[in-house]
C-alpha cells in the first residue's frame, strides 16, 4: 500500500556528505511533485562536524518535524548520539548501515528499530576506487531511498547533477556510479516505502535564509552591511551575488559594531538598508539601534535566532532572543519586532520589514530562528505580497522644515542629504524639534512622546497574524513552533478536540486588539516557544494581551516542539 508521506534521515560524521545525501533526495522529490521539507544538524565544529539531514516527502503540504522518522542512513556511525534526542526512532523504524560499518549507536539499539547491513558500493567497483571514496556512501545512499520510495529515476539524476555543479569530471563519474549502483540496488530489496503517485507541478525549493533575502531584495533593500555568524551566513552567501545584480552593495564589516553602523550611514543617505545576525551579533548592535531609535532613522535587523546565552550552540534553534529584540538597550527606545510565520511566509515578512522600516522611520527587527532559517522546502510560489510604502521625504517650505517636528503626525519628513536648505543632523543626543542637542527636560519628554506616539500608532490591521480553528482551546505561539501547533491542533481535531491556534507575525507592539478578537469564546490558552524563561509568556501578559489564567509551555532549544508532546499538554 503506497504512503501519503515518509521521513528519512542521512546522518554521519563531517565529510560523509549527509547534507548532499539529502538534497538529492529532497530535489528529486520536488520535481517528482511532491511537498517536502529538509531540516538541518550541524556539530558545532568551525570546520565541520557531525551533521544530518532530516527530510519529509509528502503527497501533502508539510511544515512540522514528525514524532519519529521512518528511515534512518547511517554513512557512519561516528558521533551520531550527539543527535540522538533530536532523531526519534521507534520499532517501526528502519535503520539502513553499511556492512563492516562498526557497531550501531546504543540510541537505535534502544529504539528496536529494524536495522539492515548492506553493501553501499558498486560491486563492479576497482579496489582501487573503493579505496579512493572510502567511506563517501551518500550519494548511493540517495539513490538506494530515492528508488525504495518510488521517485523518478530521471529526476534523481536531475537532482545529482545539480548538486555536482561544476566538480571535475572523475569526481562526476565517480557521484553517478555511486547514483546508479544505489537504484539498481533497491531493485533488489523487498522494504515497501512507496509514495502514492502526486501530479507535478511547479514550486519553489527554497531555504528560509534564502526567502528573508528574496523579500529583502522585494521590499527594495540595496545595501547590507554584516559580519558572518551562525546560522545566518548561508543567507548572505546567496543575498550577495543577488543584490548585485540589482545594482545594490553588501559589506563584510570588521565586526558587528561596524555592520550596523554602515547600516544606519546608508539608510541616512536614502538606501533601504539591513543586516543580518544571530543573538550574539545582535546583543552587540544594541548602541546602534539606539541610535536608530532616537535619530529616528530606518534599519532592517534580520535576526536568525540560535542556542544561547553567549556562543550557545551556534548551529541550532532556540527561540530565546525576545527579550532582547523588544527591550534591548538602555533608556527608552521602542521598535518594531516581526517574525515570520514558516520559511514560505519569510518572503512576506521581511519584505513587509522593509516597508515598516521606511515608513515609520525606525529599527525593524525580524526574528527568524535557525529551525526556520535552515529548513529547506518545497513551496507554492509567492504572489502575495504586502503594500509598497516609502519613506516620507516631502519637504514643503524650508522656513517651516524641522526635522523632529511636533505635530499631529509623529513620523515628521526625513529629507535625503544634500538636499539645498534642509540639511538636518540625524543625533543620539536628546535634541529639540531642528535636530540641536539641548539638555532640556521638556524637550527631551517631548521627543521620547513623539517617538513612542509613532510606534504605537504602528497599524498592521490584518497582518498581524493568523488564526486557524475554533477551538475553546488555543494554543499562541510564533515563528517555527507554529508548524508542529497546527500539526497537533489537526491530530486532535481528527480525535474530536477542536483546538484554535494563534500564530503572530507582529510581536511589538503588540497587536492587543486583534489578539483580544482572536482570543473570543476560548477558555483555555496556552503559549508556546522554546526557550526556558517563557519570554513572550510574560511579555504578553505584561501587555495585558492574554487572560491571567493563560499557561505556558516552554522549554530549551534545541530540541523542537513535536506535534504529539504538544497535544499530550492539551488533553
Amino acid at each position: 500500500m503506497n504512503r501519503a508521506a515518509i521521513s528519512v534521515v542521512f546522518a554521519g560524521s563531517g565529510g560523509a556528505g549527509a547534507m548532499t545525501a539529502g538534497a538529492i533526495l529532497l530535489g528529486a522529490g520536488a520535481r517528482c511533485g511532491y511537498y517536502g521539507v529538509m531540516t538541518q544538524l550541524f556539530g558545532a565544529q568551525v570546520r565541520g562536524g557531525e551533521s544530518a539531514a532530516l527530510i519529509q516527502l509528502s503527497i501533502d503540504p508539510v511544515d512540522a518535524q514528525p514524532d519519529t522518522y521512518d528511515v534512518f542512513v547511517a554513512l557512519d556511525w561516528e558521533k551520531i548520539e550527539q543527535f540522538a534526542p533530536e532523531i526519534p526512532l521507534n520499532d517501526k523504524s528502519t535503520v539502513f548501515t553499511a556492512k563492516d560499518g562498526g557497531k550501531a549507536a546504543p540510541s537505535v539499539v534502544k529504539s528496536k528499530a529494524r536495522i539492515l547491513e548492506m553493501e553501499m558500493t558498486d560491486p563492479g567497483m576497482t579496489q582501487l576506487e573503493r579505496a579512493l571514496r572510502g567511506k563517501r556512501i551518500n550519494v548511493f545512499a540517495a539513490g538506494l531511498i530515492g528508488a525504495l520510495v518510488g521517485l523518478n529515476e530521471s529526476n534523481l539524476w536531475e537532482a545529482l547533477n545539480e548538486n555536482l555543479g561544476r566538480m571535475k569530471s572523475d569526481v562526476v563519474a565517480s557521484n553517478k556510479k555511486a547514483l546508479a549502483a544505489g537504484i539498481n540496488a533497491a531493485k533488489q530489496r523487498q522494504e515497501n516505502f512507496r509514495l502514492a503517485p502526486v501530479r507535478q507541478n511547479r514550486r519553489w525549493l527554497i531555504t528560509g535564509n534564502q526567502a528573508i533575502a528574496l523579500g529583502a531584495l522585494r521590499g527594495g533593500v540595496r545595501f547590507v552591511g554584516c559580519y558572518p555568524i551562525t546560522p545566518a551566513t548561508d543567507l548572505v552567501e546567496w543575498l550577495a551575488p543577488a543584490l548585485q545584480k540589482l545594482g545594490g552593495k553588501l559589506v563584510l564589516g570588521e565586526d558587528e559594531l561596524a555592520s550596523i553602523n554602515m547600516v544606519l550611514g546608508a539608510s541616512f543617505g536614502g538606501v533601504p538598508a539591513m543586516t543580518v545576525t544571530s543573538g550574539p551579533g545582535l546583543s552587540l548592535m544594541v548602541e546602534t539601534i539606539g541610535l536608530a531609535v532616537a535619530a529616528e532613522v530606518p534599519a532592517v535587523l534580520i535576526n536568525v535566532m540560535r542556542g544561547g546565552p553567549s556562543t550557545g550552540i551556534p548551529s541550532k534553534t532556540e527561540q530565546s532572543d525576545i527579550n532582547l529584540a523588544v527591550y534591548g538597550g538602555h533608556g527608552d527606545a521602542p521598535r518594531i519586532v516581526l517574525a515570520p510565520m514558516s520559511v514560505a511566509d519569510c518572503i512576506f515578512t521581511s519584505e513587509w520589514a522593509v516597508y515598516a522600516a521606511e515608513a515609520y522611520q525606525t529599527p525593524v527587527i525580524v526574528l527568524s530562528d535557525q529551525l526556520l532559517g535552515q529548513a529547506r522546502q518545497v513551496i507554492e510560489p509567492s504572489a502575495e505580497r504586502p503594500r509598497p510604502v516609502q519613506r516620507r521625504t516631502d519637504s514643503g517650505d524650508p522656513k517651516l522644515f524641522k526635522r523632529y517636528m511636533l505635530s499631529d503626525d509623529p513620523v515628521s519628513p526625513m529629507t535625503l542629504p544634500g538636499t539645498p536648505e534642509f540639511a538636518w543632523v540625524g543625533d543620539g543626543l536628546t535634541h529639540n524639534e531642528m535636530g540641536v542637542p539641548v539638555s532640556s527636560a521638556s524637550a527631551h519628554a517631548a521627543q521620547m512622546q513623539k517617538r513612542a506616539r509613532k510606534i504605537a500608532q504602528f497599524n498592521p490591521g490584518k497582518l498581524w497574524g493568523e488564526v486557524w480553528g475554533e477551538g475553546e482551546t488555543t494554543i499562541i505561539t510564533f515563528g517555527s513552533s507554529i508548524a508542529p501547533a497546527r500539526e497537533a491542533a489537526k491530530r486532535l481535531a481528527t480525535a474530536g478536540h477542536s483546538v484554535r491556534v494563534i500564530g503572530l507575525r507582529v510581536i511589538s507592539p503588540v497587536p492587543a486588539e486583534a489578539l483580544k478578537e482572536a482570543l473570543k469564546g476560548v477558555r483555555r490558552v496556552f503559549v508556546l516557544e522554546q526557550n526556558l524563561g517563557a519570554q513572550l509568556y510574560h511579555y504578553l501578559l505584561s501587555v495585558k494581551g492574554l487572560p491571567v489564567a493563560t499557561e505556558s509551555i516552554a522549554h530549551t532549544g534545541p530540541l523542537p516542539f513535536r506535534p504529539a508532546e504538544i497535544a499530550a499538554h492539551l488533553v
